[in-house]
């Protein structure tokens, strides 16, 4: 089966994401399955920060995915 050359393309940044999701979801389980009492300000890092880590890595995955999209089959052209 021949996938799309834009399929081809979205393979790797999907591919990083979920594993670099996945690698921050593990460090908030970790840190939370790990210690025992911590104190309130350590808790709201270990969500807060991951958190925010897993939201900016989704944006940048739809922004890759809109740029694959729009990509020109020959950008040699424009220059």
């Amino acid at each position: 089966m021949l996938l799309k050359k834009q399929t081809k393309k979205m393979i790797a940044p999907v591919v990083i994401t979920v594993l670099v999701i996945s690698y921050f979801i593990f460090y908030m389980w970790l840190g939370f399955a790990e210690s025992g009492d911590i104190p309130l300000l350590m808790k709201i890092l270990l969500i807060v920060v991951p958190s925010g880590l897993i939201v900016l890595m989704v944006y940048l995955l739809i922004e890759r995915v809109n740029e694959i999209k729009e990509d020109d089959d020959d950008d040699l052209s424009q220059y």
